[in-house]
């Protein structure tokens, strides 16, 4: 006769998601005259949807000017000079993802 003494313990593989804290820039008080940057990750329709965008914002909201930042690869970061170009010269910077 055999007797199994071994005993088992059940655990869980589920964990909670980890989600850094981020502290967005404050808002805008009005569109009207601003600057916007607009940041194109390449994947398609991605320029469709910005190109749109743009007109609505040049039409209705009045904006002063938009500075256009294409990326070469939707899985790459954008380039951090031209990030920082954006940040200096632009009021708002509007990222978007096509598909």
């Amino acid at each position: 006769m055999t007797t199994n003494n071994s005993k088992y313990q059940l655990i869980n593989p589920t964990t909670e998601a980890i989600t850094a804290s981020f502290n967005g820039a404050p808002r805008l008080l009005t569109l009207a005259g601003a600057k916007v940057g607009i940041i194109d990750d390449s994947k398609q329709n991605a320029d469709v949807l910005l190109e749109e965008l743009a007109e609505v914002l040049k039409n209705k909201y009045e904006i002063s000017g938009i500075q256009w930042h294409r990326k070469p690869s939707a899985s790459r970061p954008a380039d951090p000079e031209q990030l920082k170009l954006l940040t200096d010269s632009c009021d708002a910077v509007v990222v978007a993802i096509g598909d």
